[in-house]
């Protein structure tokens, strides 16, 4: 297994208590406290286990995957001579909304799995060339 970062988006009112918690537990992980909750950063079956911690605290939390490491000089404001970090107003929106998806999220029926998502099948090269013709 390799390491993996994932960040976390808190919809709790203080992320500084889960921060706390998390480091507390002292899990060999790299965390990095950001404005909107954190990013974690180890080997992917430590961060796992420390995200569905997380989800268990706080179910409003939505974790995504993150292709860069903490303090990654390709998005690090320092070395880019600082500005807003690409995503950054994509994030903020989505933090923005973070409760009230938390609260619909919170409703719903989580006895039953949810139901399959059925693929559409690829559209064939000919049907797509005769729509781009038409």
């Amino acid at each position: 297994m390799g390491k993996i970062t994932r960040l976390v988006m808190l919809s709790s009112e203080l992320p500084s208590e889960m921060h706390l918690l998390i480091y507390e537990l002292h899990a060999d992980v790299t965390i990095k406290e950001t404005c909107y909750g954190m990013l974690i950063h180890g080997e992917e079956a430590m961060v796992t286990a420390l995200v569905n911690t997380i989800r268990k605290i706080d179910p409003g939390a939505f974790i995504k995957e993150r292709g860069f490491i903490p303090g990654d000089p390709r998005r690090c404001r320092a070395d880019r001579g600082g500005g807003a970090r690409p995503d950054f107003y994509s994030i903020q929106k989505e933090y923005e909304v973070l409760p009230a998806l938390a609260r619909a999220l919170a409703k719903l029926p989580y006895d039953t799995a949810p139901a399959p998502v059925e693929k559409p099948e690829k559209l064939p090269v000919a049907r797509l060339r005769e729509i781009v013709d038409a």
